[in-house]
């Protein structure tokens, strides 16, 4: 809806009214009226979305994106479709995984996943690492995981409260990864997972997170993270970035890490493993 607005600022009046003449005369009245009350509650919506994040900005409020919103939300989240209600396409997703995810996974890895959900990325994970523990603020996500992959040995799973990594052991993890996950959680609680990313890597292991850019500013649900604000507390945990990309190319098509100009960031903890 906001790109609803938008283009239609580009317009004057008079060639706005010549499109209702000539939507009118191809589409009927009332089609015409409907498109109308669609123009004007993308308006509405589009003013109501500005004021939601100049309060959020002002007061300082987490918006939909407190650890308590999300575990509500995902708790009562309809998982038939696995995640991939967040799929552009099949090609995007294998692409995903032949270009970001398996590269990522070193052979014979101990991997930790931040909300698996309901395990989208989980299987392919398991096929590349030698140990997988995942861990979810639902427990219905939980529920779904272990049901899926509880017959695989490499498999654990548990629940966090939303900011850390319980049951991980210091400096045991070559491999953390998440993926439509940070893009929901506050700068706050991501400094948290940074610290607890930090305590759990080996020296060298890597991190891998989709995240927003701009604050939640173009929609999408997402939250009050900035790339700047990543990167500040990844320093500040001592994480190193090591690549920070919107999207990746695959023989001619470029495939972009979100519809919200979402970013992957790579950080690494210095040393050797």
């Amino acid at each position: 809806m906001k790109d609803l607005v938008q283009n239609r600022r580009r317009m004057t009046l008079g060639q706005k009214l010549n499109l209702a003449g000539l939507a009118v005369r191809e589409n009927g009245l009332t089609w015409t009226l409907l498109l109308g009350v669609y123009g004007a509650a993308s308006a509405v919506a589009n003013k109501a979305f500005g004021g939601m994040q100049v309060l959020r900005e002002k007061r300082g409020i987490p918006g939909m994106n407190s650890r308590a919103m999300n575990r509500a939300i995902w708790e009562s989240w309809n998982w038939d479709g696995g995640g991939d209600e967040w799929t552009p396409n099949e090609e995007w997703k294998a692409s995903l995984m032949k270009h970001i995810l398996i590269p990522a996974v070193p052979a014979g890895a101990v991997v930790v996943e931040i909300g698996p959900g309901a395990g989208r990325w989980t299987g392919e994970l398991l096929k590349h690492c030698s140990s997988y523990q995942g861990l979810d603020i639902s427990a219905t996500c939980v529920e779904v995981c272990q049901e899926k992959f509880g017959k695989d040995p490499k498999f654990r799973i548990g629940l966090t409260d939303g900011n850390s990594l319980p049951g991980v052991a210091d400096q045991s993890v070559d491999l953390v990864w998440s993926f439509d996950v940070f893009v929901h959680i506050n700068d706050t609680d991501v400094e948290a997972y940074l610290r607890e990313i930090a305590r759990v890597l080996k020296p060298g292991g890597r991190t891998v997170l989709h995240h927003g850019s701009a604050g939640g500013a173009h929609g999408g649900w997402r939250s009050n993270l900035t790339t700047a604000k990543m990167n500040e507390l990844a320093a500040k945990h001592g994480l190193v970035v090591k690549s920070q990309i919107d999207g990746w190319q695959d023989g001619g098509t470029f495939h972009a890490a979100g519809l919200y100009e979402d970013i992957i960031t790579t950080l690494e903890k210095p040393g050797h493993g």
